[in-house]
């Protein structure tokens, strides 16, 4: 569809399809630019309207409504930022989220600016496909679910509107040979069904008012400390670089989250089971749990009953169930409280138990605990996620979950229960590592095309005594890599020219065993992307951003055997 320079991508539909379809607003003054974004985000489900100017764009923000704006910063007459202060000055434009695109890398003050214009994020061009259109997707999906409960609100008022005017004729009718009793009381039935369907709407309108809170209030905090870090960097503090560090994990824990949710809700979860002792799941909880129980100062008692069973899960999504048990423990009981965490055989499986002396769970909570978006609003909680995730990654495993309260102020107790293993099952790859000897400086090769990331750890290896010799794209890298024999090759998968995959056989065909430690450096984390990782020759698999804890960890294993190294990261 052609007409005032607005192109229309989408594949046609009914014209009930289409209204419910998100539209997305590119705005750039360059018409190769706007046909490249189309093709980058070409099957998406929805509309992209494209804008050669910024008075386009406003003209567009007239007449529709838009779960996303992709906005170029070097536009004529009118720049990116002069369009973003327009479109905010607009209340109905106010809250839009803005993506700024420009083709060098953003100073300081651009980025400040940008964040101060409401911007949600800041990209720099070339665009990679994969993270345009994961954003474009996300933001898609919040608006049309936020289309969809205005739908089901609007559904629902209607309906008892009709409800209560059909009734009404009802009794109109029957007035005439009923008693004013009988009339009166079957009115109060009726008054007490609609009471109770408008308290389900205002309920569920409530969650979802208190979600969006939440999650602004979760996003902008971390974000604040990092804008104001950025202002630091000069002249940071470690103390200043280890709140900006814990922000950025908060962040990326946020994130991990929500991506989940949504992918226990669209069934795209796959789960890897194997063998796994019961005991190595409680210990990998508490080591993500442990940072959370230390900072609250709770004592942890650990009881063992059934720890040397064997049990038939995905080790790290049971791992994660555990772990977020123990992480609603810790967040809902006050500083210095006692938490138990067990297991114990229990009906051909072993139940996991967190216990706490925290606020408690009110009768009236405790049945929708692990409902989604559910939390208790007086306490210091998350996204109200972390025990849905519980249940339906439980459910996964065809386990059970249950919760136990006798009431607020009482502390409340929680069970996951999971199946033992099959004799006939082969256990799971070990992931423990032989302890390396004394650490020595290395040389480290890292190759990528993001000169902001490639610098800023680059900078982060030689601060710990390494050598770092850097490449930009991939053919470089590899030859990089090949012609000075480096101890470890960190390796961005996305680079411009070959990919990683294509550089790590490249490394692997021309030295074989005498190839370095090769880690790839990825944007997704999924299980089919880490094998495909080791199956090109990479040795290790990092989830960007990698944190200095992983990194230190397999820079101390570049000297253990290669079969010991190889089983991955």
């Amino acid at each position: 569809m052609l007409g005032n320079n607005t192109v229309n991508t989408t594949s046609d539909s009914s014209s009930s399809e289409d209204s419910a379809l998100c539209d997305i607003l590119v705005v750039d003054d360059t018409a190769e630019n706007l046909t490249a974004m189309g093709v980058a985000l070409e099957g998406l489900s929805c509309r992209l309207i494209m804008a050669r100017s910024g008075h386009e764009a406003l003209r567009e923000l007239l007449r529709r409504d838009f779960a996303l704006i992709f906005l170029d910063v070097q536009m004529p007459h009118m720049d990116g930022f002069e369009t973003a202060r327009m479109i905010r000055a607009r209340e109905k434009t106010r809250h839009v989220p803005i993506i700024f695109l420009t083709a060098h890398a953003p100073s300081d003050p651009e980025l400040l600016e940008a964040y101060r214009l409401g911007a949600v994020d800041f990209l720099t061009k070339p665009l990679p496909i994969e993270i345009l259109k994961a954003k474009a997707e996300v933001f898609s999906m919040l608006q049309g679910r936020t289309r969809q409960a205005e739908r089901q609100s609007a559904q629902i008022r209607t309906h008892v509107l009709n409800e209560r005017e059909l009734w009404l004729a009802e009794q109109r009718a029957r007035l005439e040979g009923e008693t004013l009793k009988s009339s009166l009381d079957e009115q109060r039935a009726h008054a007490a069904e609609l009471r109770a369907l408008s308290h389900q709407l205002l309920e569920a309108d409530r969650r979802k008012d208190e979600f969006i809170a939440v999650l602004g209030h979760e996003l902008r905090n971390p974000l604040a400390a990092l804008v104001s870090g950025i202002e630091l960097l000069p002249t940071a503090t470690e103390e200043a670089l280890a709140v900006m560090r814990r922000q950025v994990e908060h962040l990326v824990h946020r994130a991990d989250a929500l991506l989940d949710m949504s992918k226990v809700s669209r069934g795209k979860i796959e789960l890897r089971r194997s063998r796994v002792r019961a005991g190595k799941v409680l210990d990998g909880a508490v080591a993500l749990a442990l940072p959370l129980l230390t900072r609250h100062e709770h004592a942890l008692t650990i009881e063992r009953g059934a720890e040397h069973d064997d049990l038939f899960v995905d080790e790290l999504r049971a791992v994660q169930v555990v772990a977020n048990l123990l992480d609603n423990a810790a967040r809902y009981t006050a500083p210095h409280g006692r938490i138990t965490l067990g297991c114990r055989s229990d009906d051909g499986g072993v139940t996991y138990w967190v216990k706490d002396n925290g606020r408690g769970i009110s009768p009236e909570l405790l049945p929708r605990i692990f409902d989604l978006f559910v939390q208790e609003r007086t306490g210091i909680g998350g996204l109200g996620i972390g025990l849905t995730l519980v249940k339906q990654l439980t459910q996964l495993h065809e386990g059970r979950v249950d919760a136990r309260s006798e009431g607020t102020g009482m502390g409340s107790e929680f069970s996951v229960w999971l199946p033992l293993c099959p004799p006939d099952v082969a256990s799971a790859p070990s992931s423990a590592r032989p302890k390396s000897g004394e650490r020595r400086a290395l040389h480290v090769a890292l190759i990528d095309d993001n000169d902001d990331a490639r610098l800023v750890l680059g900078e982060v290896l030689s601060s710990w005594g390494h050598r770092v010799s850097q490449a930009a794209a991939g053919a470089a890298g590899a030859h990089l890599i090949v012609s000075s024999r480096p101890d470890v090759a960190f390796i961005d998968i996305g680079l411009p020219d070959i990919d990683g995959f294509e550089v790590a056989r490249q490394v692997t065909g021309s030295l074989g065993v005498d190839s370095p430690l090769l880690v790839a450096l990825s944007g997704f984390g999924r299980l089919e992307d880490r094998e495909r990782a080791l199956g090109a020759g990479f040795h290790h698999h990092l989830t960007k951003p990698a944190s200095s804890t992983d990194l230190k960890r397999l820079l101390s294993n570049v000297d253990a055997p290669r079969e010991a190294r190889a089983a991955g990261g």
